[in-house]
């Protein structure tokens, strides 16, 4: 083992990153394999063996990264347990767990989080988090009459609590337990006992699922091995240092646009390779399309193509870390329709996000301009389409080239601008950031606004009484 742990150390002092992201890493791809094997090996047996092996091996391989500290997991999940044994299906159970976890979690950032990013047990343990809370919702869920519910309630509700062995098992089984992906207990209870899509990768009737984890894993190691080559060219460092100060302002958005890219690249490439182990667990399957061929898309964390061509700030949102904001969509978003202002139930879903990343000020900072892209995004989407000289300009076909690299350029600069602050975090180091691009984010999107509700909204006003006049006249 020290044997081990001096080779990491040796290849993280050559790429020039942390030894507990190689350690991590390595655990990730030897996860692969394992699970690979495992689900030969588990298929058709009973359903106890499949939760004692997987809580076993996660168990281990969690000890062989953060030592003592997996006992943080294990009292996390004893008091889970007792919540749904005693008060499960209630909503008091719902709001015990979100206080309990969120607390737990929390106090975990406040007593070992230091100023940059930190690969210990609190990265699992915001993983167990949602995990915990997401079943807590399940099961009072099961306790509604079905009608009651909505096709996605239905399709994870839980009618009875876990047992603390399917607990364990949920939590430190490899296809999740490290870096995600989220996934309802509904879902992995039909894993395990092989129900519902599972029937059809039983045994010897399992279609073809090497292929697509290799294609996954493979173009995540590539992807992380691209961002560790490039890390020691262009990281925060360089972007935060007094020599950038000086640099042509130019040079300075070039500068930035490619860190945000490599930024994404880090995730993207860690994304990919959690999918390629549920791939080879089996878990990711999802039945077939409407050809007959096989997918196995079912924990998909990153649209790669969508996220690198996409102009729009939406199509951004819903391209990565997906099953992560899918929880966020079922357990908060939605949760939040009983206040009837869909911007407000946004706003709380972004709060709740940046409260789980952590305390950091950068978190809530980035969160917000988010929601400030999307809105302005959807105004000047709603203008164009209103105003007939936008909307033929926006629809010749001689402008989709140029006004696309426009589009482009402009929504990658200002995503990476708000990226600066969830990468910085402290109030200093994004003022300083922010600064050496004079705050233009929040000018650009400030000045929108005023112009937008000073200017615009009530020449679109003007513009629907006219219409509604004209369209009486013609009545008449």
């Amino acid at each position: 083992m020290e044997a081990l742990r001096g080779a990491v150390n040796d290849i993280a002092d050559v790429i020039g990153v942390p030894a507990a992201g190689v350690f991590f890493l390595f655990t990730l791809l030897l996860s692969i394999p394992l699970c690979y094997v495992l689900k030969d090996l588990l298929d058709g047996r009973p359903a106890f063996q499949k939760h004692l092996c997987f809580t076993l091996i996660g168990l281990g391989l969690s000890y062989l990264n953060y030592g003592i500290d997996c006992g943080h997991y294990i009292i996390s999940l004893l008091v889970n347990f007792a919540l749904l044994r005693l008060v499960g299906g209630t909503q008091l159970s719902v709001a015990l767990s979100f206080l309990f976890n969120m607390g737990y979690l929390l106090a975990a950032y406040y007593c070992v989080s230091t100023d940059g990013y930190d690969i210990i047990w609190t990265t699992p343990h915001c993983i167990i988090t949602l995990r915990m809370m997401g079943i807590a919702f399940d099961l009072f869920d099961g306790q509604t009459p079905k009608e009651k519910l909505s096709k996605d309630q239905q399709a994870t509700c839980i009618s009875k609590a876990p047992s603390l062995l399917e607990l364990f098992s949920a939590t430190f089984f490899l296809g999740g337990h490290f870096a995600g992906p989220q996934f309802s207990f509904k879902m992995y209870l039909d894993f395990i006992h092989e129900q519902g899509v599972y029937k059809a990768i039983r045994g010897k009737d399992c279609p073809d699922r090497l292929t697509p984890t290799l294609k996954a894993a493979i173009s995540g190691i590539v992807i992380v091995l691209f961002f560790a080559a490039c890390n020691p060219f262009l990281n925060p460092d360089i972007i935060a240092s007094s020599e950038f100060e000086h640099l042509p302002i130019l040079e300075k958005v070039a500068k930035l646009s490619i860190f945000g890219v490599l930024f994404y690249f880090k995730y993207i490439g860690f994304w990919l390779i959690t999918e390629s182990i549920c791939m080879a667990a089996g878990l990711g399957y999802n039945g077939t399309d409407e050809n007959g061929g096989h997918k196995w898309d079912a924990l998909v964390g990153v649209h790669v193509y969508d996220l690198l061509t996409t102009y729009k700030y939406r199509v951004i949102i819903r391209s990565f870390n997906l099953t992560t904001n899918l929880w966020t969509a079922r357990y908060i978003y939605k949760r939040c329709r009983f206040l009837g202002n869909r911007f407000l139930s946004q706003g709380i879903s972004l709060f709740f996000l940046a409260v789980w990343h952590g305390f950091y000020p950068g978190y809530f900072f980035c969160f917000m301009l988010e929601m400030i892209y999307v809105i302005a995004e959807d105004q000047v989407i709603n203008l164009c389409d209103k105003v007939p000289v936008l909307k033929a300009l926006t629809s010749s076909p001689a402008a989709q080239v140029p006004l696309y690299i426009f589009l482009k350029a402009f929504n990658m600069f200002f995503w990476c601008y708000a990226i600066l602050s969830f990468n910085y975090l402290r109030v200093s180091k994004v003022h300083y950031v922010w600064s050496q691009y004079y705050y233009v984010g929040h000018v650009v999107y400030g000045t929108w606004f005023l112009v937008y509700f000073t200017l615009i909204v009530p020449r679109l006003k003007k513009m629907a009484k006219t219409e509604e006049k004209d369209k009486l006249k013609k009545s008449d």
